[in-house]
């Protein structure tokens, strides 16, 4: 096996300068790597915390604007029905259906509320 290499800067650098010349560079090297593992490891661990509330409050916004948009068709319904664009029956079922969403979007808006 061939010996290592490293530039001869480097371990000219290293047995020159005070304090650094008693100490071995290998284990120094691990002890880094192990520190930066461990920072790397703690950073991701506490991101999907923030990206959780981030989450949830882009599906409180999503609910919001679901239930103006319902409500918005709930009110354009009685102007359809009376340009006669849609059939009694179908303004019945409209309604109804529309209703139904809107009572489900209340219902998980209250859970943030």
């Amino acid at each position: 096996m061939a010996p290592a290499y490293h530039p001869e800067w480097l371990v000219k650098f290293w047995l020159t300068t005070p304090g650094l010349n008693m100490v071995n560079p290998h284990y120094l090297l691990i002890a880094l790597a192990a520190v930066i593992a461990l920072v790397w490891f703690l950073r991701k661990r506490r991101m999907p915390a923030e990206d959780m509330i981030g989450e949830e409050d882009q599906l409180f916004k999503h609910l919001l604007l679901r239930k103006k948009v319902i409500e918005g068709e709930l009110a354009g319904l009685e102007a359809r029905l009376s340009a006669a664009e849609i059939t009694e029956e179908n303004y019945k079922l409209l309604k109804l259906d529309y209703q139904s969403h809107l009572a489900e979007v209340s219902k998980e808006l209250e859970q943030y509320t």
